[in-house]
């Protein structure tokens, strides 16, 4: 019925405008002096370019440049001052009721224009096989901007920046051309797309906010905050850009590195390789000890009285010393059980031992002395001094371990054991 009201269509839910410079803006929060005050002067379209449509005649590009810049330093985080619309203020002051001698000067104020747009020559192609095939077409538009920083208190342009940017707009579409019952069936569907103009300019606007901020600063300040931006959308290069400022800040710290790698210590040498013969043969290596032959490990050094001990238990194992002939060899081997083909059985007690006589002290040696003059002196007939036989030269068995009782029972004798002739005389008697 006309007199109710007609549904509205419900589109897309009301959010706040989120670009791809914000994140690098939020990040400049803090490194920017609070003590200087910023203001956005004038940004008008200059590009002179109208559209005219049955709904009326209009501007292509947006008339509020200045609030977008406004709207971008207040998220860097700046002391911002409200340049854009003064005349509240001029009007109280008129009244009266507001003194303008107040108000906090702006130090640094933006202004600048939207001067370009260009709208470059497209191409397009169709393609049709019996009234049925595609078409595609393309057009793009240029849109260029200059935006200034201005000191205020001397007039000084203290940073610059100029952008462009290409919007693109393409169409395709699918056509079907056909005759039913002498009639012409022609059926054209497709679509066209289009960057959003308006939001393209925001997008360039906040870069240049970012831009005129960064150029304040040191490279080393605002390094980590362009390293937001993606290089898919925004690409500076100038050499009085932020580009310019950190192409020269690389080449600063790899000249530095450079320098410090200059200085370094030189590296150790490289290990010697083998010498080799004057005439050319092969280097001499030492060969490497076999894994089956284990290194000697070198016996402790122990007190005299427990070396004496060990000399003692060693040459009461000692058979007596082999005879001269062989009728004298078989007959010592049949009282020794031995077949006789083992050779010489005397060896010094000190080295079956594991120990040289420097290793031992005077008491050992003197009464291996008297052990040796003994057996020297005992008939070829008598009967060997121990009842175990000697182990054989060469053998690699080790020599069986003595009995505990005998090992103890001649420590003592060590200890009280006489020297020189006297132990002979005694060895002889027994």
């Amino acid at each position: 019925m006309p007199r109710e009201d007609v549904a509205l269509l419900d589109g897309p839910p009301v959010t706040d405008i989120v670009t791809s410079f914000d994140e690098a803006l939020y990040c400049l929060d803090g490194r920017i002096d609070s003590r200087l005050t910023f203001g956005v002067g004038g940004i008008p379209d200059q590009t002179g370019r109208d559209q005219n449509s049955t709904e009326g005649t209009g501007r292509f590009v947006t008339q509020g440049a200045g609030d977008i810049v406004q709207s971008a330093l207040f998220n860097a985080g700046v002391t911002l001052i409200n340049r854009r619309d003064m005349g509240s203020a001029a009007m109280e002051a008129q009244w009266g009721i507001r003194d303008l001698s107040q108000q906090r000067p702006a130090n640094l104020v933006i202004t600048g224009s939207i001067n370009s747009l260009d709208f470059i020559p497209g191409g397009g192609a169709i393609a049709s096989v019996g009234g049925i095939g595609p078409r595609y077409r393309q057009n793009r538009i240029l849109v260029g901007m200059d935006l200034a920083m201005t000191n205020n208190a001397t007039g000084q342009i203290v940073a610059n920046i100029a952008l462009r940017k290409q919007l693109v707009a393409d169409e395709l579409g699918f056509m079907v051309a056909r005759t039913v019952d002498n009639n012409i069936v022609d059926l054209d569907f497709g679509g066209s797309r289009r960057e959003a103009l308006h939001f393209a300019l925001r997008e360039m606007l906040q870069l240049a906010t970012f831009e005129l901020l960064a150029q304040l600063m040191p490279a080393r300040q605002y390094e980590e905050c362009r390293n937001i931006i993606d290089e898919t959308m925004a690409v500076i290069e100038g050499e009085r850009t932020t580009g310019g400022q950190m192409r020269r800040l690389h080449d600063r710290r790899a000249a530095e590195a450079a320098a410090a790698a200059a200085v370094r210590p030189p590296e150790p040498p490289a290990p010697e390789t083998p010498v080799e013969a004057e005439s050319g043969a092969a280097p001499i290596e030492v060969p490497a000890a076999s894994a089956s032959t284990p290194e000697p490990v070198p016996a402790p050094e122990t007190a005299p009285a427990d070396a004496a001990a060990r000399a003692v238990e060693v040459a009461a194992l000692v058979p007596a010393q082999a005879p001269a002939t062989a009728e004298s060899a078989q007959a010592q081997a049949a009282s020794d059980g031995s077949d006789g083909s083992d050779g010489p059985r005397m060896q010094p007690a000190a080295v079956m031992s594991g120990l040289s006589t420097s290793e031992l002290g005077p008491e050992a040696r003197r009464a291996i002395d008297a052990r040796s003059r003994a057996l020297a002196e005992t008939p070829q007939g008598a009967p060997a001094a121990s009842p175990r036989p000697a182990s054989r030269p060469g053998s690699a068995q080790p020599a069986p371990a003595p009995d505990a009782t005998l090992v103890a029972s001649d420590r003592r004798a060590a200890r009280s054991m006489p020297t020189g002739d006297a132990a002979a005389a005694e060895e002889t008697d027994t």
